[in-house]
């Protein structure tokens, strides 16, 4: 059986407004480590990732570029532009990686640095198999509709997370058709999908895999960080 090429795009465009300082949140050290090297890692060392689209903002591809070398990742063949949006980033990213074709291609957040070896698994293997799979986690608090004054059922809810994966051909064409009618508000990949009709799967995520977004993550992530014990990252 020919073994199918999974590429990875992972997306660190942000400018971390949210999170004050001087610079964008993708590089804060967390246990001397950056956020997104702590994320690359993972997929550096992974089995079934053959290579990575970094994506950045333009002005700190120079930064991106050191940091790869310092830290011996050799997977990143390209860096991206960001775009305005997530959406346009993975848009940059996916073109970024048309010449390498894969079949498979996983889409996660570069603010997500507590990903698993498993989850990269899980995700890869579920693509194979259903074409589009997402992580997910359950609800464990009570969901009240403001609007409506209505309890939701949480057994019916679950939040979405990266890492995401897919079809190359499926998620870019996807993409490609949102481009062409301007809708450029899509949060992420698999959301993008259903809009147009196309089935995801939905695996277990990890609680511990959070997206740093502001100061309160990155106090909740370094205590994450403490609790891996003896792992590195």
């Amino acid at each position: 059986m020919v073994k199918q090429k999974i590429s990875a795009v992972i997306v660190a465009g942000g400018k971390g407004r949210r999170m004050g300082g001087n610079i964008p949140k993708q590089f804060i050290k967390i246990n001397n480590i950056p956020i997104i090297i702590r994320t690359l890692l993972h997929f550096e060392k992974s089995g079934k990732i053959d290579n990575i689209i970094l994506i950045l903002p333009k002005k700190w591809k120079k930064k991106g570029i050191n940091l790869l070398k310092k830290y011996s990742i050799k997977k990143v063949f390209e860096i991206a532009d960001a775009g305005r949006t997530r959406q346009a980033s993975v848009y940059n990213g996916l073109i970024a990686l048309k010449k390498q074709n894969p079949d498979i291609v996983v889409i996660h957040d570069g603010a997500r640095p507590f990903i698993t070896d498993r989850m990269i698994q899980a995700t890869c293997e579920g693509a194979k198999k259903y074409g589009a799979v997402s992580d997910v986690i359950k609800l464990r608090d009570t969901v009240f509709e403001k609007k409506k004054k209505r309890i939701l059922d949480r057994k019916n809810i679950v939040r979405l997370q990266t890492p995401q994966a897919f079809r190359f051909a499926l998620i870019l064409n996807t993409h490609i058709r949102a481009r062409k009618k301007k809708k450029w508000g899509f949060p992420d990949d698999s959301s993008l999908l259903l809009s147009y009709g196309s089935k995801t799967a939905f695996i277990e995520g990890d609680r511990r895999n959070i997206k740093i977004t502001d100061r309160e993550d990155l106090k909740l992530a370094r205590a994450i960080a403490q609790s891996f014990g003896s792992r590195k990252l």
